[in-house]
């Protein structure tokens, strides 16, 4: 009996993904949960998992295709454990064609693997263990399960080979060339490798007049979520600055001691920090809408998302449970998914769930500056932050002054958040902006 093996939805409201790479190929024996395939799904790997056991037929898509969720991906001769998983299911979850033996399994009954999982690998033995660095690496991302395995066979770290693959992934050729150079990697074939992958950028067409250039899959999530954001979700942006004097003065007090501790004390710690005690205090804001079921849902987590612009496009890192880390712990976390944004090797996982996001564009900017920020589905709001910057105010005898003002945009669905609280979370969020010994008072 043969397996239709489905592309099922990643849960991510998207309707395609690339596929980056085929883990095994025709001929080859799997088991339930060997992992078969890597997609690229809204901006992040996903590795799928096989749900029977069997033997693969036919690969009907090749890397770099992007397949419809639905579309049959790949087909696999099941074995007889296979058929008789396929033969216990639930009833209504088999679909078989007329006059065929081709069957296919609907997805609530198979487990799509998602890449905060932990994947069903062989531990690692204790020589290996040692050599790992300190430093929490994914190994996930580094290479396909196929190479992580052969690394492991023969006894190498991962983590220090270089990487010449696709997508900046290690190969098995990878591993030969750094045991063949007692732990170097041969220069000339890494340059060859990087020249290729210079050469195989996104498909364009060039004429006189224009160039056109075929949208990634990170840019076409990039827009459908653009998109989506707006059609859903009636924005209203309000506008507003707050004097920021004892903000400098308390970063460029606190930021000496962070460095000496290791972390880079930046303002966009304290404006998470300001943003979380706004959250608890609002739990409009920390809200989403089930539109399906009617339903508001309040979460009792603060997650803050801070939107980081990369070459490979817009992505939006979470800082998880904010509420429970101190200033300092946030900048750290700041850092480290800033740096793997970069990087990319950002998880689907490291992207969900987010309260509410931050974007700040200060570092951009030549000068302070209001935005109308897109609100990041299915959140409710959206913090925007430009540069900090001097300007001539009047003090409280309407003197004029100079002073470092920073320009805020807060962005807001009108269908669960009205204006009346907007605004009153606008004037704490700029009184906490104004003193941070507030946040720290208040907790």
């Amino acid at each position: 009996m043969i397996y239709s093996f489905i592309l099922p939805d990643s849960g991510e409201g998207i309707h395609e993904s690339e596929i980056v790479s085929w883990v095994v190929q025709p001929g080859d024996k799997v088991k339930e949960d060997d992992t078969l395939v890597e997609i690229q799904s809204d901006k992040a790997v996903v590795e799928l998992p096989s749900p029977v056991s069997g033997v693969v037929k036919k690969l009907l898509f090749k890397e770099g295709d992007v397949p419809k969720v639905g579309d049959a991906i790949m087909e696999i001769e099941m074995s007889d454990e296979g058929a008789e998983k396929v033969a216990t299911a639930e009833e209504g979850n088999v679909t078989k064609e007329r006059g065929t033996d081709t069957v296919a399994i609907e997805h609530e009954a198979v487990r799509h693997l998602t890449p905060s999982e932990e994947l069903p690998e062989k531990t690692l033995d204790q020589k290996s263990v040692a050599k790992k660095p300190a430093s929490d690496v994914d190994i996930r991302m580094l290479a396909i399960p196929a190479v992580r395995k052969y690394a492991r066979e023969k006894d190498v770290d991962i983590t220090q080979v270089p990487a010449t693959g696709k997508n900046s992934r290690v190969t098995k050729e990878d591993i030969d060339h750094f045991l063949a150079s007692g732990g170097q990697a041969a220069q000339e074939e890494v340059v060859q490798k990087e020249m290729v992958q210079e050469q195989a950028a996104p498909e364009t067409t060039v004429t006189e007049l224009e160039r056109r250039v075929k949208m990634t899959p990170t840019r076409k999530a990039i827009a459908n979520a653009m998109v989506n954001s707006k059609a859903t979700s009636p924005h209203v942006t309000v506008l507003d600055r707050v004097n920021v004097s004892k903000l400098v003065e308390h970063r460029d007090r606190f930021k000496v001691i962070a460095k000496e501790r290791g972390v880079k004390l930046t303002y966009t710690a304290y404006f998470v920090k300001a943003l979380t005690a706004i959250l608890t205090r609002y739990p409009d804001l920390n809200a989403s809408i089930d539109e399906k079921a009617g339903e508001i849902i309040y979460k009792n987590y603060v997650n803050v998302g801070i939107a980081t612009d990369t070459d490979k496009g817009l992505f939006v890192p979470v800082i998880h449970d904010t509420d429970r880390k101190s200033l300092f712990k946030i900048a750290e976390d700041l850092a480290e998914n800033t740096e793997r944004a970069m990087n990319g090797t950002l998880t689907s996982a490291d992207m969900k769930n987010s309260s509410m996001t931050i974007t700040n564009v200060g570092a951009l900017a030549t000068s302070g500056v209001w935005s109308t920020p897109i609100i990041n589905q299915p959140e409710v709001a959206i913090l925007g932050v430009g540069r900090i910057e001097d300007e001539v105010i009047p003090d409280e005898n309407k003197q004029p002054i100079v002073a470092p003002m920073l320009k805020i945009s807060f962005g807001f669905d009108h269908r669960i958040i009205d204006g009346g609280t907007a605004q009153r979370a606008i004037n704490d969020l700029k009184d906490y902006l104004a003193d941070p010994e507030l946040l720290f008072v208040e907790g």
